[in-house]
């Protein structure tokens, strides 16, 4: 069985392509588009790849699906037309409707709750030449997901809602739950994490004692279209959480929360507002990567290893990478989660999901003064990883899956 894999969204990509590899009846290749995101390189995961890609996964200019949409080119289409299956995200399910294989749309987020409503995120688009391009990527991307026979996706309420405006057939929506595949292997706490992380960071770390890790992007901004896409993370929470802590405890004044200063964030400039409205920039600490586009993996495994606590988002309930990471780091890890869907996903789940300042501080007080609770929590996270997210214990679904498809 041939497999092609495009859409590298925070590597997800890549894990399943490798962990697909481990099977010796499956050849399968990754394309990259040329450039990419410093989170969506494999080389963020794995530094040792960087100019040295093995020779599954191909990265040039050509694999883009929107030299199609401009040009008419379909030397991408030609490449992927060699394949049995492609497994496809992002805008890449543009192609689609030109595959001669089967067809998995494997939903990240936004190239399903947002890229095909570009009326309704229109106030995104500063210009004409803006709007208008995404107003045809909108058409192509909704014609896509049509298009695709089988789509991976999770019941969290923006994905599912965001079908049904698409008018997808049932049918195509696969009622299967195919986890994001952390390399356990590579994403762990490393006790020797201070070797590798930047001097100045650990200058401006070192007047505290308690870490809150918080490397969500900013998006405070609360409409109607942001949250029902999931683009609202209510970051201004920990903040308020924060500043309660401090008042309640003035004692214990080593609390801060770090945080990247990256281009790839909305609502940089509302959140520092909020936190100089709240008095309480000296225990925020802003920490910069080499690039203006943040960490990559490798760098973020150091810093979740130097944390005390993990905090990802407050907004519509559903989780990403960063609650997966901490976990796998075995730090204590906060994020607002829909309860009910998460039952239907997992048995069980340690994840520490509050939504108020008041229940983040007590969740701070608690953590900073019981090391033992912290300790057990870490546990249980990387507990929980092993057996969900692993590529041992996940990889047979996905395999399972595209023997049917093909089938």
């Amino acid at each position: 069985m041939k497999i092609a894999l495009f859409g590298n969204i925070c590597n997800n990509m890549y894990n399943i392509a490798k962990a697909l590899r481990a099977d010796p009846n499956l050849d399968v290749h990754l394309y990259l588009e040329d450039p990419l995101d410093i989170q969506n390189k494999p080389e963020s995961d794995n530094p040792e790849l960087k100019d040295n890609y093995p020779d599954w996964i191909q990265q040039d200019k050509k694999f883009s699906p929107l030299l199609f949409i401009k040009k008419k080119d379909k030397t991408f289409i030609r490449e992927l037309n060699k394949y049995d299956i492609v497994i496809l995200s992002h805008i890449g399910i543009i192609l689609t409707p030109f595959l001669k294989g089967k067809t998995v749309f494997y939903v990240t987020g936004g190239d399903v709750t947002r890229i095909p409503f570009p009326v309704k995120f229109s106030f995104l688009y500063k210009s004409i030449k803006h709007k208008l391009t995404a107003y045809i990527l909108g058409y192509y991307q909704r014609r896509g997901i049509k298009h695709a026979d089988e789509i991976w996706t999770q019941p969290f309420s923006p994905y599912v809602n965001a079908l049904n405006k698409i008018k997808v057939k049932p049918g195509r929506i696969k009622n299967v739950y195919f986890p994001v595949i952390i390399d356990t292997g590579i994403i762990r706490y490393k006790p020797d994490y201070l070797s590798r992380i930047n001097k100045t960071i650990q200058y401006q770390l070192a007047p505290f004692k308690f870490l809150i890790f918080h490397p969500s992007r900013m998006m405070i901004r609360k409409n109607e279209a942001l949250m029902a896409s999931g683009q609202w993370k209510q970051n201004e929470i920990l903040f308020y959480g924060l500043a309660l802590f401090l008042k309640k405890y003035p004692q214990l004044k080593d609390v801060c929360i770090m945080m990247p200063d990256r281009a790839h964030s909305n609502d940089k400039d509302i959140a520092k507002k909020i936190i100089t409205d709240l008095g309480i920039e000296e225990n925020i600490v802003w920490i910069k990567g080499e690039t203006n586009e943040g960490f990559t993996k490798s760098e973020m495994v150091d810093l979740y290893s130097m944390s005390n606590l993990v905090v990802d988002e407050f907004g519509i309930g559903w989780f990403g990478s960063i609650v997966l990471e901490g976990m796998a780091c075995s730090k204590p890890v906060i994020c607002n989660i829909d309860e009910k869907v998460m039952k239907q996903l997992y048995e069980w789940h340690p994840v520490i999901s509050v939504n108020t300042p008041e229940a983040v501080c007590d969740i701070i007080y608690k953590l900073y003064i019981d090391h033992e609770y912290s300790r057990e929590l870490g546990e249980k996270g990387r507990e929980w990883i092993l057996q969900y997210h692993s590529p041992a214990n996940v990889s047979t679904k996905y395999i399972t899956q595209l023997q049917q498809l093909l089938k």
